[in-house]
Protein backbone atom coordinates (compact mmCIF):
# COMPACT_ATOMS: atom_id res chain seq x y z
CA UNK A 1 0.00 0.00 0.00
CA UNK A 2 2.71 2.60 1.02
CA UNK A 3 4.66 1.74 -2.01
CA UNK A 4 1.70 2.40 -4.23
CA UNK A 5 0.87 5.69 -2.09
CA UNK A 6 4.84 6.72 -2.69
CA UNK A 7 4.23 5.89 -6.95
CA UNK A 8 1.41 7.91 -7.02
CA UNK A 9 2.45 11.07 -5.13
CA UNK A 10 5.87 10.78 -7.28
CA UNK A 11 3.44 10.55 -10.71
CA UNK A 12 1.94 13.60 -9.36
CA UNK A 13 4.81 15.55 -8.80
CA UNK A 14 6.22 14.88 -12.27
CA UNK A 15 2.76 15.91 -13.85
CA UNK A 16 3.20 18.99 -11.46
CA UNK A 17 6.10 20.10 -12.44
CA UNK A 18 5.56 19.42 -16.33
CA UNK A 19 2.20 21.56 -15.88
CA UNK A 20 3.72 24.36 -14.08
CA UNK A 21 6.83 24.65 -16.58
CA UNK A 22 4.05 24.24 -19.48
CA UNK A 23 1.44 26.87 -17.74
CA UNK A 24 4.13 29.12 -17.32
CA UNK A 25 5.14 29.30 -20.81
CA UNK A 26 1.64 29.24 -22.18
CA UNK A 27 0.18 31.54 -19.96
CA UNK A 28 3.01 34.00 -21.30
CA UNK A 29 2.02 33.93 -24.56
CA UNK A 30 -1.97 34.37 -23.69
CA UNK A 31 -3.56 37.57 -25.39
CA UNK A 32 -4.30 39.88 -22.41
CA UNK A 33 -8.04 39.87 -22.95
CA UNK A 34 -7.72 35.73 -21.95
CA UNK A 35 -5.75 36.21 -18.77
CA UNK A 36 -8.71 38.41 -17.16
CA UNK A 37 -11.32 36.46 -17.81
CA UNK A 38 -12.07 36.44 -14.09
CA UNK A 39 -12.16 39.08 -11.37
CA UNK A 40 -9.05 38.82 -9.28
CA UNK A 41 -8.93 38.49 -5.65
CA UNK A 42 -5.71 39.59 -3.16
CA UNK A 43 -4.10 41.37 -6.79
CA UNK A 44 -1.16 42.55 -4.61
CA UNK A 45 -0.89 39.26 -2.56
CA UNK A 46 2.48 37.99 -3.85
CA UNK A 47 4.30 40.97 -4.32
CA UNK A 48 4.57 41.04 -0.27
CA UNK A 49 8.32 40.32 0.74
CA UNK A 50 7.10 38.50 3.79
CA UNK A 51 3.93 36.90 5.22
CA UNK A 52 2.69 34.31 7.79
CA UNK A 53 -0.08 31.53 8.46
CA UNK A 54 -0.93 28.34 9.58
CA UNK A 55 -1.09 25.12 8.46
CA UNK A 56 -3.70 21.99 9.60
CA UNK A 57 -2.60 18.61 8.35
CA UNK A 58 -3.10 15.07 8.61
CA UNK A 59 -0.40 11.98 7.87
CA UNK A 60 -0.11 8.38 7.08
CA UNK A 61 3.61 7.27 8.79
CA UNK A 62 4.97 3.81 8.12
CA UNK A 63 8.76 2.78 8.84
CA UNK A 64 11.10 1.39 6.37
CA UNK A 65 12.65 -1.81 7.93
CA UNK A 66 16.05 -3.49 6.85
CA UNK A 67 16.51 -6.78 8.53
CA UNK A 68 19.64 -8.40 8.95
CA UNK A 69 20.70 -11.63 6.61
CA UNK A 70 19.77 -14.25 8.59
CA UNK A 71 16.71 -12.99 9.85
CA UNK A 72 14.99 -16.69 10.81
CA UNK A 73 17.85 -17.75 12.66
CA UNK A 74 17.81 -15.23 15.29
CA UNK A 75 15.75 -15.87 18.04
CA UNK A 76 13.13 -17.99 15.84
CA UNK A 77 11.84 -14.43 14.51
CA UNK A 78 10.98 -15.53 11.04
CA UNK A 79 8.73 -12.31 10.09
CA UNK A 80 9.29 -8.74 11.16
CA UNK A 81 6.21 -6.26 9.25
CA UNK A 82 6.19 -2.10 9.84
CA UNK A 83 2.42 -1.11 10.58
CA UNK A 84 1.66 2.76 9.56
CA UNK A 85 -0.92 4.49 11.34
CA UNK A 86 -2.94 7.91 10.80
CA UNK A 87 -1.58 11.36 12.57
CA UNK A 88 -2.09 14.88 12.23
CA UNK A 89 0.24 18.04 11.73
CA UNK A 90 0.02 21.59 13.37
CA UNK A 91 2.15 24.50 11.72
CA UNK A 92 3.17 27.87 11.26
CA UNK A 93 3.71 29.40 8.08
CA UNK A 94 6.50 32.00 7.73
CA UNK A 95 7.13 32.43 3.73
CA UNK A 96 9.49 34.73 2.27
CA UNK A 97 9.61 36.07 -1.08
CA UNK A 98 12.29 35.02 -3.56
CA UNK A 99 11.15 36.26 -6.78
CA UNK A 100 8.30 35.80 -9.07
CA UNK A 101 8.44 32.04 -9.51
CA UNK A 102 10.50 31.08 -6.11
CA UNK A 103 9.58 31.21 -2.17
CA UNK A 104 11.59 30.20 0.80
CA UNK A 105 9.13 29.01 3.84
CA UNK A 106 9.80 28.09 7.38
CA UNK A 107 6.97 26.06 9.15
CA UNK A 108 7.55 25.05 12.37
CA UNK A 109 5.00 22.61 14.14
CA UNK A 110 4.09 19.79 15.80
CA UNK A 111 3.12 16.30 14.56
CA UNK A 112 1.14 13.74 16.09
CA UNK A 113 2.64 10.22 14.87
CA UNK A 114 1.65 6.52 15.46
CA UNK A 115 2.96 3.48 14.24
CA UNK A 116 4.41 0.24 14.93
CA UNK A 117 6.09 -3.38 13.87
CA UNK A 118 4.73 -6.63 14.13
CA UNK A 119 6.50 -9.61 14.63
CA UNK A 120 6.00 -13.15 13.96
CA UNK A 121 7.75 -15.89 16.32
CA UNK A 122 8.25 -19.86 15.82
CA UNK A 123 7.87 -21.16 19.28
CA UNK A 124 9.16 -24.10 19.78
CA UNK A 125 5.87 -26.09 19.04
CA UNK A 126 5.72 -24.51 15.28
CA UNK A 127 3.34 -22.54 16.42
CA UNK A 128 3.62 -18.81 15.11
CA UNK A 129 2.60 -15.87 17.58
CA UNK A 130 2.62 -12.67 16.09
CA UNK A 131 3.42 -9.73 18.90
CA UNK A 132 2.92 -5.99 17.87
CA UNK A 133 4.72 -3.45 19.57
CA UNK A 134 3.28 0.11 18.58
CA UNK A 135 5.47 3.51 19.04
CA UNK A 136 3.60 7.25 19.97
CA UNK A 137 5.34 9.99 18.74
CA UNK A 138 5.43 13.77 19.65
CA UNK A 139 7.44 15.81 17.19
CA UNK A 140 8.52 19.22 17.00
CA UNK A 141 9.46 19.33 13.57
CA UNK A 142 11.69 22.37 11.55
CA UNK A 143 11.29 22.43 8.31
CA UNK A 144 12.72 24.54 5.48
CA UNK A 145 11.10 24.30 2.12
CA UNK A 146 11.64 25.87 -1.43
CA UNK A 147 8.92 26.49 -3.19
CA UNK A 148 8.93 26.78 -7.20
CA UNK A 149 5.39 28.58 -7.96
CA UNK A 150 3.52 28.34 -11.93
CA UNK A 151 2.34 32.06 -13.28
CA UNK A 152 -1.27 32.83 -11.76
CA UNK A 153 -4.25 31.75 -13.55
CA UNK A 154 -6.81 33.91 -12.70
CA UNK A 155 -7.02 32.92 -8.69
CA UNK A 156 -5.11 30.10 -8.26
CA UNK A 157 -1.53 28.26 -9.68
CA UNK A 158 0.06 25.05 -9.04
CA UNK A 159 3.19 24.53 -6.94
CA UNK A 160 6.29 22.47 -6.32
CA UNK A 161 7.72 22.16 -3.01
CA UNK A 162 11.26 20.34 -1.83
CA UNK A 163 13.24 20.72 1.20
CA UNK A 164 13.86 19.12 4.44
CA UNK A 165 13.37 19.17 8.09
CA UNK A 166 15.09 18.45 11.43
CA UNK A 167 12.41 16.08 14.05
CA UNK A 168 12.97 15.98 17.79
CA UNK A 169 10.55 13.22 19.72
CA UNK A 170 9.29 14.62 22.66
CA UNK A 171 7.18 11.23 23.31
CA UNK A 172 10.02 8.90 23.04
CA UNK A 173 11.04 6.29 25.08
CA UNK A 174 14.73 5.82 24.48
CA UNK A 175 15.92 6.10 27.87
CA UNK A 176 13.04 4.37 29.57
CA UNK A 177 13.61 1.20 32.13
CA UNK A 178 10.72 -1.08 32.16
CA UNK A 179 10.13 -4.48 32.51
CA UNK A 180 8.26 -5.03 29.36
CA UNK A 181 10.05 -5.31 26.34
CA UNK A 182 9.41 -1.85 24.08
CA UNK A 183 10.23 -1.07 20.87
CA UNK A 184 12.70 1.89 21.26
CA UNK A 185 13.54 4.93 18.72
CA UNK A 186 15.90 7.46 18.75
CA UNK A 187 14.57 10.84 19.43
CA UNK A 188 16.09 12.73 16.50
CA UNK A 189 14.81 12.49 12.78
CA UNK A 190 15.93 14.39 9.30
CA UNK A 191 14.04 13.97 6.61
CA UNK A 192 14.01 15.07 2.88
CA UNK A 193 10.51 16.08 1.60
CA UNK A 194 9.06 16.54 -1.71
CA UNK A 195 5.36 17.44 -2.98
CA UNK A 196 2.85 19.44 -5.17
CA UNK A 197 -0.17 21.97 -4.15
CA UNK A 198 -2.25 24.64 -5.29
CA UNK A 199 -2.79 27.66 -4.34
CA UNK A 200 -6.47 29.12 -4.23
CA UNK A 201 -6.75 33.05 -3.89
CA UNK A 202 -9.80 33.70 -2.06
CA UNK A 203 -11.56 37.10 -1.25
CA UNK A 204 -9.74 37.69 2.28
CA UNK A 205 -6.88 35.25 2.07
CA UNK A 206 -4.90 32.69 0.39
CA UNK A 207 -5.96 28.77 0.80
CA UNK A 208 -3.62 25.93 -0.50
CA UNK A 209 -3.95 22.12 -0.29
CA UNK A 210 -0.56 20.25 -1.01
CA UNK A 211 0.39 16.71 -0.46
CA UNK A 212 4.08 15.76 0.19
CA UNK A 213 6.17 12.72 0.95
CA UNK A 214 8.65 13.06 3.38
CA UNK A 215 11.87 10.32 3.83
CA UNK A 216 13.53 9.68 6.96
CA UNK A 217 17.77 9.78 6.83
CA UNK A 218 18.54 8.80 9.88
CA UNK A 219 18.40 5.50 11.82
CA UNK A 220 16.19 5.45 14.24
CA UNK A 221 17.02 2.07 15.57
CA UNK A 222 18.00 1.71 19.58
CA UNK A 223 19.82 -1.63 19.83
CA UNK A 224 18.84 -3.35 23.51
CA UNK A 225 19.93 -6.85 22.39
CA UNK A 226 16.41 -8.51 22.50
CA UNK A 227 14.83 -10.74 20.07
CA UNK A 228 12.75 -7.36 18.91
CA UNK A 229 16.28 -5.02 17.90
CA UNK A 230 18.73 -8.25 16.94
CA UNK A 231 16.91 -8.99 13.78
CA UNK A 232 17.14 -5.36 12.77
CA UNK A 233 19.61 -3.45 10.71
CA UNK A 234 17.85 0.13 10.60
CA UNK A 235 14.32 1.77 10.94
CA UNK A 236 14.14 4.70 8.74
CA UNK A 237 10.60 6.80 8.76
CA UNK A 238 8.28 7.25 5.85
CA UNK A 239 5.40 9.75 6.40
CA UNK A 240 2.88 10.65 3.54
CA UNK A 241 0.82 14.25 4.36
CA UNK A 242 -1.44 16.20 3.12
CA UNK A 243 -1.81 19.82 4.01
CA UNK A 244 -4.00 22.58 4.04
CA UNK A 245 -2.48 26.09 4.86
CA UNK A 246 -4.50 29.08 5.38
CA UNK A 247 -2.66 32.38 4.39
Amino acid sequence: MYARITNILFATIFFGLAFVLSSTVAFAQFPTKYKEKKQLNLTKYDRKLLHFGFSLGMNYSDIAVKTVGNIQSLDSVYIVEPKGAVGFNLGIVSDLRMGEHFNLRFIPGISFVGRGMQYTFIEQDSVPVVYDKTVNSVYLEVPLYFKFRSRRINNWRVYIIGGGKFLYDMATKEEVKSDEIILKMKREDYTWDLGVGIDFYLEYFKLSTEVKMAFGLNNLLVEDQTAFTNSIQSLKSKTFLFSIYFE
